[in-house]
């Protein structure tokens, strides 16, 4: 049951419970903001938990000022604000985010403490602290278990065709992922490729760049192939900050268009969110799926996609795993336009 968030902040009960043998529990607080909010909000910033809100009312100053403070703010009632997350049914909504919650704690409060400081950081810190979370989690036990539910994992084939593909006419540099057979799945060969690409454009400030994907879709995120290959955090985390083409495309954003079509999953949607025109076609969806492997977006999707939609809505589709629509995507800000399919 929502309790006031006076009573929250009075008991300050806002940390996990931790047992002995490591297991993480009771990582969610649900609030009720149609209870008088607190004018003073600040004891907040020292929790641990994920502070969910929860209201019937309309969009309102009170409410604005509390969705800055806290993780989520679910509201039956329409609404523009990026704090405030619109659902049909408030119970359904609420049971949806504590399953998750309880499934995945230790992701769920990783990621929760990650965008609370990712939006704040200049963009090569904000990476560097993602990269650190992401390669933490991969030693954790939720990301264990879903690696097993895999079962054997097949080997990556040892000859495979380029993985990107480059062009230069009149000063447009057109970047194009090639690996259709894997529906543009991102893995070590193709973020190298990717970097070297992007390259290309930093060293050229005149170039304007297209990057597209040919195939099914524009990526179906990181090759699944690789998860779990890399020998441990440290290594992980250097990976992640020396073979990073989201932070490369970052730095050529202002130029740079990426059209998307398809099925966009993790990696895929993470990195485009960098670029600063972001076009779709109609049939395009978009899909977060991390939490549910026991990890975060470790391509830069805790950087870029706040950017775009804001921290509520990252976290919203991080715990519920929820596919969107092109046009959902570009209400909310995650694309800049829907294109006809070409």
């Amino acid at each position: 049951m929502p309790i006031p968030l006076a009573d929250l902040i009075a008991s300050r009960d806002w940390h996990p419970h931790i047992a002995m043998d490591g297991e993480v529990a009771d990582v969610l607080r649900v609030v009720d903001l149609d209870m008088p909010i607190p004018g003073d909000l600040s004891a907040l910033e020292s929790r641990v938990c994920l502070v969910l809100g929860v209201t019937t009312q309309a969009p309102s100053a009170p409410l604005a000022r509390a969705a800055k403070q806290l993780d989520l703010v679910l509201t039956t009632a329409p609404s523009d604000d990026p704090g405030l997350i619109q659902v049909a049914d408030l119970d359904t909504a609420i049971a949806q985010l504590t399953g998750a919650a309880a499934q995945f704690p230790r992701a769920a409060l990783v990621l929760a403490a990650l965008l609370r400081q990712t939006p704040q950081l200049p963009t090569a810190s904000a990476i560097a602290v993602e990269a650190a979370a992401y390669s933490t989690l991969l030693a954790g036990p939720e990301f264990a278990g879903w690696l097993a539910s895999r079962g054997t994992r097949k080997p990556t084939p040892a000859v495979e065709t380029a993985r990107v593909e480059t062009s230069l006419n009149d000063g447009l540099l057109s970047i194009r992922m090639t690996r259709r057979l894997r529906l543009n799945a991102i893995d070590g060969a193709m973020r190298a490729a990717l970097v070297d690409s992007f390259a290309i454009a930093i060293a050229d400030p005149a170039l304007r760049v297209h990057f597209s994907g040919e195939g099914p879709c524009f990526s179906n995120g990181g090759d699944l192939r690789e998860f779990g290959t890399t020998p441990d955090p440290a290594t992980a985390w250097t990976v992640r900050m020396t073979q990073h083409p989201g932070w490369q495309l970052s730095n050529i954003s202002d130029r740079t268009h990426v059209h998307m079509h398809g099925p966009c999953v993790g990696a895929g949607v993470e990195m485009a969110a960098f670029a600063g025109t972001v076009f779709a076609e109609p049939t395009t969806t978009f899909l977060l799926p991390e939490l549910h492997m026991g990890l975060l977006p470790g391509a830069g999707g805790c950087v870029s996609i706040p950017r775009r939609i804001g921290r509520w809505r990252t976290l919203w589709l991080l715990l519920t795993a929820s596919v969107i629509s092109a046009q959902e995507a570009l209400d909310w800000g995650l694309i800049d336009d829907i294109v006809p399919n070409d």
